[in-house]
Order: structure tokens, then C-alpha cells, then sequence
């Protein structure tokens, strides 16, 4: 994909008129590689409604590369996805894109390309990462073990039906807790890969909430779940359904909207949105220790 990040995001600050007050930079290590970390934070009148979180922290979007440049350019798209989602998820227009049915931000990407089809591409790879992963979860797909280039790091491979791509989770037991990184890719590498920025984010964030200590709870059932799968209890959880089959039947990718949300951050960058009918609704009840957060 060509990006035109370094024009498109040359106003996006808060000081030239746009939506976003700062980028924090920090490095992270991704399986021994060194990596640029950024968390783009939105000017406060936007992020009114956002969610406390007390594992992940409070930045509005998360970028990760090896390129310093990169990294911010993913982080400012990813708060941009979160300007938009706050904005829409509950004005007017939110059954018709799908908050209706799903009342989060899955599916949603945003990109500063020079074609549409860019941001809608992305946005199509996370819908069928996440139907691919609970489908599994729900006893829907089968999985499988394979080969990955990181020592100590065992690669699960997703066998989905949505098309071509691969899902693919990684996880590992560190001195934090097990951690878990997935991710959708064009092939096998590609889709590993992506899957090992998401597993050092994750070992990222289980190290600082251990360092801080039983005095953090989760803010919500979602970190409840990351710390419950990060637990003995949770991993043995995990590890049982690995040795399971299936026992359901497979629940086709059927998108209910599949197109872009308009706003006043096209300014910047096309924020699309693919939202799926999911296998179930256990992934979205706080009441579940469902293996998606």
C-alpha cells in the first residue's frame, strides 16, 4: 500500500488546526528486534466517551514499526479510528454502520492513501481476523500448530473460510503471565509476523501491569480477560481448547456494512468500516471468559 501519511497528516495537530494533541515515541523490542513504539493521544474535546483502561492505558492509537516515521503515521490512524467511532457509535447513524449489531470498533481502519479501496482493505483483514478467531474459539474452525522463526514462541494457524489470508495466533509464557498476539496476513510469514508486533504489545502491557502491583484492577471485562488468559487458569483454558475439534458448524463471513464512515476526519485520512455477523454474541458478554479482548 502506498501511503501519502507524510502529506495527508502534515495538519493533524492540534497546533495546525487538527484533531490530534501529541505522539509519545518509546522503543519495543519484538521478539529481539528493535522497534518503534508511538502513542498519538486526541485533542480532549474529541475523546470525550473514551473508556478508562488501566492495563492498556489511555492513548487513542498505537503504533508499531521499525521505521520511527511509520509507527507515528499507524498510531495517529489508529486515533483517528477512535475520533470516528466515538463520534458516530451513537449519533444518527450508527445502526447503519453497524453499532447496532456490534458496539465497538472491530472492523474499523483508516488510512491516508490515495484510493479508498486502501482503508477498506484493512478494514476487511481485522473483520476476518476477529470472525476467524472467534469462530475458533466458539468451536467453529479448526487449528493448528505450526512452525514459527522465534524460539520458545508456539504459532497457531486458523483455518478459516473467508477467502485468502492467513490468521494466525502466536503465544508464549513469560515472567508477566502467557501472552497472545494475533494477526491477519496475505501468507503464512506475513500473517506470523504481524502476529509477533501484537504479542510484544501484549508483553508490553502485562509487564507494566505487574509492575504496578494488585493495586490496578481491570477497568473492564475486557483487561479482565487479558489478565484471566494471562493466568494459569486461563492458559490451561487455552491449551484445552487447542486439543479440540470442532464441533459446530462453520459460520460463513456475511459483512452487514461494508463501506466508509464519513466525517470530518476524511480530512485526513478514509476511516472504513467491515462489520460481520459473528458466530456468536459470547464475545461481546462481559459475563464470559471468551478468548477475545
Amino acid at each position: 500500500m502506498v501511503s501519502l501519511a507524510a502529506f495527508r497528516y502534515g495538519d493533524v495537530f492540534t497546533a495546525d488546526g487538527g484533531p490530534i494533541d501529541r505522539v509519545a515515541t518509546g522503543e519495543l523490542s519484538v521478539l529481539g528486534e528493535r522497534h518503534h513504539l508511538a502513542n498519538a493521544y486526541l485533542h480532549e474535546a474529541l475523546s470525550v466517551g473514551t473508556e478508562i483502561h488501566a492495563v492498556y492505558g489511555q492513548a487513542d492509537g498505537t503504533g508499531i514499526d521499525r521505521v520511527p516515521a511509520v509507527a507515528c503515521h499507524r498510531a495517529i490512524s489508529a486515533a483517528l479510528v477512535r475520533w470516528a467511532y466515538l463520534a458516530v457509535r451513537e449519533g444518527p447513524g450508527a445502526a447503519e454502520y453497524g453499532f447496532g449489531y456490534d458496539d465497538s470498533s472491530n472492523g474499523m481502519a483508516a488510512f491516508p492513501g490515495l484510493f479508498r479501496r486502501q482503508a477498506q482493505a484493512l478494514a476487511r483483514a481485522q473483520a476476518v481476523e476477529r470472525h476467524a478467531l472467534v469462530s475458533w474459539w466458539d468451536g467453529r474452525l479448526p487449528a493448528e500448530r505450526t512452525p514459527t522463526p522465534y524460539d520458545g514462541v508456539e504459532a497457531v494457524r486458523i483455518h478459516h473460510s473467508s477467502g485468502p489470508g492467513e490468521v494466525v495466533l502466536l503465544f508464549r509464557r513469560t515472567r508477566a503471565g502467557y501472552a497472545y498476539g494475533h494477526a491477519f496476513g496475505a501468507g503464512l510469514p506475513q500473517a506470523i509476523r504481524a502476529a509477533a508486533i501484537d504479542l510484544a504489545r501484549t508483553e508490553l502491557v502485562l509487564a507494566a501491569h505487574r509492575a504496578k502491583g494488585a493495586l490496578v484492577a481491570p477497568a473492564n471485562f475486557l483487561e479482565r480477560r487479558t489478565l484471566y488468559f494471562a493466568g494459569e487458569e486461563g492458559a490451561e483454558r487455552f491449551e484445552r481448547r487447542l486439543l479440540a475439534r470442532p464441533d459446530k458448524p462453520v459460520s460463513l463471513l456475511c459483512p452487514l456494512y461494508d463501506g466508509e464512515i464519513p466525517g470530518p476526519w476524511a480530512r485526513w485520512a478514509t476511516v472504513w468500516r467491515c462489520c460481520v455477523q459473528m458466530p456468536t454474541a459470547e464475545y461481546l458478554d462481559p459475563g464470559t471468559d471468551f478468548f477475545f479482548w
